[in-house]
């Protein structure tokens, strides 16, 4: 399958290979930003190349160094199974999983990158040698690179650098399992500027790109990638010139897509800038308004009522509510007040669309939980006999998975 565009490089002597590794189906990892990233990253350099994986596409050779992005919990099981099969020859690990949790990982990778990779990797390759004993003594004192049982974990957090991923292969053939279509990721900002009690955005302060470099951006990116839409990255969308972001994609007739929004941050101005080009809104009461009170989340139910009016008269066809269950001290009441919610919601948007997550507590977070598997089970059941709407329910078994990923080892 060919893709497009493809940073070409021309083979030399002592020329090193590097792979990163995204351990789950080519659909979904053509939109990661991590190894979207690093692959720009790798390859600007000149005595490296770089070349993308996916557990469905490709396969690892004879690589100087592989790295893995952990993004989902899950996936460890097709991480460890790669390296087993493969047995690179030096791994390392990267990612917002390898933050919550090293432990997991650690008897199988020679060392983490701990948070930005853009102002770490560059570093960890320059001091490259074939020996592997060598080199892990070269990188140890590098901020940012965690050698388990040799140095301590530390994770870098900087400013978001120049420096951008404009180079976003898709394949020539796509289908609807390609989400985002032909779509050009950007990423606005870093971290949330909200103090959500559950969230592991909780201590991340949000770094903005500066609008002069978005329009940069997305001009030298879509002409690069031959595209005419472009999918907004962030947390929550709460850059400061978000309307001047807006404006200037209508402007050049650029298609976009915001995945979720804030309703603290947005007014009627720029739902209508969204209006211009997308029918639907994703939005995430997380629950009843007073236990929403307890975990940090400071948006009272009159305030989504009241977004809910503006976009109904605005013309929004949809709206997607996102909702969790198995919190600490969440009880009847609790659920009776988001069942109340959901159909006042619905005098507004009588089609909305439903999502119910079991709730996972990690370690970076500030309200922390032991799973309780029958609990949420029994809250998902009570729900479902009043909540008749499209409802999708995560799933359990998974999302305790998931929790005992995170806590293993700690």
């Amino acid at each position: 399958m060919h893709e497009f565009p493809l940073i070409e490089k021309q083979w030399k002597k002592d020329i090193k290979t590097m792979a990163i590794v995204y351990p789950n189906l080519y659909y979904g990892g053509v939109y990661c930003l991590g190894p979207l990233i690093i692959y720009n990253l790798v390859n600007q350099l000149d005595n490296w190349i770089c070349e993308r994986i996916f557990l469905d596409r490709q396969k690892l050779l004879n690589h100087d160094l592989v790295g893995f992005t952990w993004q989902y919990e899950l996936d460890i099981k097709n991480i460890i199974e790669i390296i087993n099969k493969y047995r690179p020859k030096i791994t390392f690990a990267g990612g917002p999983c390898v933050n919550f949790n090293t432990k997991p990982l650690e008897p199988y990778m020679d060392f983490f990158v701990l948070g930005d990779s853009e102002d770490i990797l560059p570093k960890v390759l320059d001091k490259y040698t074939d020996d592997k004993k060598i080199f892990l003594k070269n990188i140890l004192n590098i901020p940012g690179v965690y050698i388990p049982n040799k140095n301590k974990p530390i994770k870098i957090v900087s400013k978001l650098s120049s420096f951008y991923p404009l180079y976003q292969p898709l394949p020539d053939e796509m289908n609807k399992n390609f989400v985002f279509g032909r779509a050009f990721i950007l990423e606005v900002e870093r971290g949330c500027p909200f103090k959500c009690d559950f969230c592991s955005f909780k201590e991340q302060q949000p770094r903005y790109r500066s609008f002069n470099d978005l329009k940069e951006i997305i001009d030298k990116g879509l002409k690069i990638n031959q595209r005419d839409k472009v999918v907004i990255y962030s947390a929550s969308f709460t850059h400061p010139q978000k309307k001047e972001i807006l404006k200037y994609l209508i402007e050049k007739n650029i298609k976009f897509s915001i995945p979720s929004i804030k309703i603290e941050t947005v007014d009627s101005e720029i739902l209508k800038l969204i209006k211009t080009n997308q029918k639907s809104l994703t939005i995430a009461p997380e629950c009843g308004e007073s236990l929403r009170r307890k975990i940090g989340k400071f948006v009272k139910d009159e305030d989504f009522f009241k977004f809910a009016r503006v976009a109904k008269v605005l013309g929004f066809k949809e709206i997607k509510l996102y909702f969790m269950v198995g919190l600490p001290n969440q009880k009847k009441e609790d659920l009776d007040e988001m069942i109340s919610f959901i159909d006042q919601f619905k005098t507004f948007f009588p089609n909305i669309y439903i999502s119910i997550n079991p709730y996972v507590y990690k370690p970076t977070t500030y309200l922390p939980h032991k799973f309780n598997r029958e609990e949420i089970k029994q809250q998902i059941k009570y729900l479902k006999r009043f909540i008749k709407n499209r409802l999708k329910i995560s799933s359990v078994s998974s999302a305790e998975k998931i929790y005992d990923i995170i806590h293993s080892l700690e």
